[in-house]
């Protein structure tokens, strides 16, 4: 139970990275967002209800750019603590993926040490992100996560 509750910090903060990723998306027009919708894996359905949250907050371009500046800073931090068999694995996992999920990552094996670090990062993601945000724009992300972590529960 204990690692239950460590990885929900984690869950919580790689979902302000598929957040984060999600604002990059090109949005889709007629037929062809139908047909996107109906062929998505998981993982890219995750990232269409994500960019869905992410219009709700208005960002800025600015803003956008930040992000994404975030986001793969974060993810060049996180690569940089893996192995070099486990960079392969996380490679192969998320090739042709937006963005890296914790689920590849929790597939990975990480000791402790390498999991803790993942935590400082992506809690270091989280301010930095916080900073760029307005109060308004933080109180809908606020919202948004405490909607995910209630449905991700029941």
């Amino acid at each position: 139970m204990k690692t239950k509750f460590a990885i929900k910090p984690i869950l919580g903060a790689v979902a302000i990275v598929i957040l984060a990723a999600g604002c990059q998306l090109p949005s889709s027009s007629g037929a062809n967002s139908t047909e996107n919708a109906t062929n998505t894996s998981p993982n890219s359905a995750d990232v269409q209800e994500v960019s869905h949250r992410m219009s709700d907050l208005n960002l800025t371009d600015a803003q956008k750019a930040q992000m994404k500046q975030i986001r793969e800073q974060t993810q060049t931090k996180i690569f940089g603590i893996l192995s070099s068999d486990q960079q392969q694995q996380f490679k192969a996992a998320t090739q042709g993926k937006h963005g890296a999920s914790m689920r590849e990552l929790k597939n990975l094996n990480l000791s402790d040490t390498q999991k803790q670090q993942v935590r400082e990062i992506m809690t270091a993601q989280r301010q930095q992100i916080n900073a760029i945000l307005t109060p308004e724009q933080q109180a809908k992300m606020k919202q948004h996560r405490s909607s995910r972590d209630q449905s991700s529960s029941n």
